[in-house]
């Protein structure tokens, strides 16, 4: 770097001595071209003026740009590798996203197939219990007809001894004499007798 800003260094002065040179060669005289003697000395005022600002620029302002320049640097490669550091996030993410993708869609067929099995057991469930509630009423049912049908048996009893007991009565009346009746009478005070007796 050094060596490069001596070589620099060198071509100016060297260009600066020609031009004092040809101004000094040509005092008084117009130098070939047309160019007069005080354009070349303010050429050359104007050459020392900007090596000089340069030569400022270099004492004072090499530290600050160089800072500049290498602060501007350091946030270019902060910048770059946040970048570098977000597009591996990035890729680091749509290859879980990818993942997530292919196990949501296992995910979902498993959720489908659990739904339909539970549909499947919640369906036996259900006919099963129709199927015991049917079972219950069609007992309760039996039970109630068989509970009717003895309803119905004791009351024909009934009327049928009730019957008996009248065409029994109406028998015995048109058939039993008097002498019957005394005979009747005195058989059943007799057994009175004997169950007292006992």
């Amino acid at each position: 770097m050094r060596n490069r800003w001596a070589k620099i260094a060198l071509f100016v002065v060297s260009c600066l001595l020609m031009v004092v040179a040809v101004a000094w060669g040509a005092e008084g005289e117009e130098a070939p071209h047309g160019v007069t003697h005080e354009q070349l000395m303010n050429l050359l005022w104007f050459t020392l003026n900007f090596l000089a600002l340069v030569a400022i620029l270099y004492k004072y302002g090499k530290k600050p740009i160089a800072e500049m320049f290498a602060s501007r640097r350091e946030n270019i490669l902060k910048q770059y590798n946040e970048l570098l550091e977000k597009k591996k996030e990035a890729e680091a993410r749509y290859i879980e996203l990818q993942e997530k993708l292919k196990n949501l869609e296992k995910e979902a067929k498993e959720i489908y197939e659990n739904y339909i099995e539970q549909g499947m057991k919640e369906k036996e469930r259900i006919i099963k219990e129709a199927e015991e509630q049917a079972e219950r009423i069609k007992q309760q049912a039996e039970l109630y007809i068989q509970q009717e049908v003895e309803k119905a048996t004791a009351m024909l009893r009934e009327e049928i001894a009730e019957a008996s007991v009248r065409l029994a009565e109406e028998i015995l009346r048109k058939n039993i004499t008097v002498e019957d009746q005394k005979k009747i009478f005195a058989d059943f005070i007799n057994e009175i007798k004997g169950r007292v007796v006992h």
